[in-house]
């Protein structure tokens, strides 16, 4: 079996009833042909509506495909529904673990479910005792959920994915309504998974930093479509052209009249992103030639009185590339 999960011209259209009984048909997921290695951190991007969601349910059996069919773990998701669910952990990202039982505590809800995926008693214990310590739910098992913060509720929704032992998660956006905190402890955990229990995961997310952190390969979806389909340092060479600084700033008055000072310059097309990093504020440029604009940015800051603590060339990003792609589509 070479592929954890492989796609044929999956296809899913829906029907939309407008108003006077009008049909109109929207097709959510047009003809992607996917493959998945075992054990592969696969990240799966788009923007709202491109299919993400439709394409995970389908792998996952939730809905049928209008054509097409995939296979998961070596089984087709039409004819072998059942194998396939046994074979996969789902995560679907929501906040406040609404999926939980809020008046039980952690290790019932686990027991509940682990009753419902027909874990036997004896090995649902163990793996359930297993989980919640590698999970650091140990001391609060008997609390209730209710009473959870949401990462710990996360934590619990991913302990009920792996209840099972499944080889393939599909994590869709887990991190989403998470605190800085708690989604960089969720990250390490999907790592973890991957890394050391050898898990495949196939992992949504509209945060491109998460996924440049966690992914090995990524497929960027529009309009149903795959249009790109690459592991990150492949995909950044389609941006070779675009020319970039990073401006670190330490001190300055005003970062509005600043940031419109530097967009007035001939050398710059556009202030792709401004952000807090720590003490600093950081200021990312798009120009049209970074070692010519390097100095000529310098000066313009120096008059302005602004402190820089560095200004260096940037590589172009994984937004970069997400936002030419699904605004051009296939480069």
């Amino acid at each position: 079996m070479e592929y954890a999960v492989e796609t044929f011209d999956l296809t899913k259209v829906f029907v939309d009833k407008e108003k006077k009984g009008a049909e109109r048909y929207v097709k959510a997921v047009d003809h992607v042909n996917i493959k998945v290695k075992h054990g592969e951190f696969f990240g799966l991007l788009g923007p709202n509506g491109a299919g993400k969601t439709t394409l995970i349910k389908m792998l996952c059996t939730i809905i049928l495909p209008t054509e097409g069919t995939a296979k998961v773990n070596g089984y087709d998701i039409l004819k072998e529904p059942v194998k396939v669910r046994s074979c996969l952990g789902w995560f679907h990202g929501e906040t406040g673990g609404r999926s939980l039982y809020w008046r039980l505590n952690a290790e019932d809800n686990l027991r509940f479910y682990a009753y419902l995926q027909n874990v036997p008693k004896d090995v649902a214990e163990k793996r359930i005792n297993a989980l919640l310590e590698f999970f650091e739910l140990s001391k609060d098992r008997k609390k209730l959920v209710k009473d959870y913060s949401t990462g710990m509720k996360v934590r619990v929704m991913l302990a009920r994915a792996l209840l099972h032992n499944p080889p393939i998660l599909f994590m869709d956006e887990p991190t989403i309504g998470l605190d800085t905190i708690s989604a960089v402890e969720t990250r390490k955990l999907l790592k973890a998974l991957n890394t050391e229990l050898g898990k495949t995961i196939i992992f949504t997310s509209h945060n491109m930093f998460e996924v440049e952190q966690l992914c090995e390969r990524i497929a960027i979806m529009k309009d149903g479509r795959i249009i790109a389909d690459a592991p990150p340092s492949v995909l950044r060479e389609m941006l070779r052209d675009v020319h970039a600084i990073e401006i670190e700033i330490r001190e300055v008055n005003n970062i509005s009249e600043t940031i419109q000072s530097l967009s007035s310059l001939s050398i710059v097309r556009k202030v792709v992103e401004t952000r807090n990093d720590s003490l600093s504020i950081i200021v990312r440029l798009q120009v049209d030639d970074e070692y010519e604009a390097i100095p000529i940015i310098a000066s313009k800051l120096r008059s302005l009185g602004v402190k820089v603590s560095a200004i260096r060339r940037s590589e172009p990003t994984l937004e970069d590339i997400f936002v030419r792609l699904t605004k051009e589509g296939a480069a």
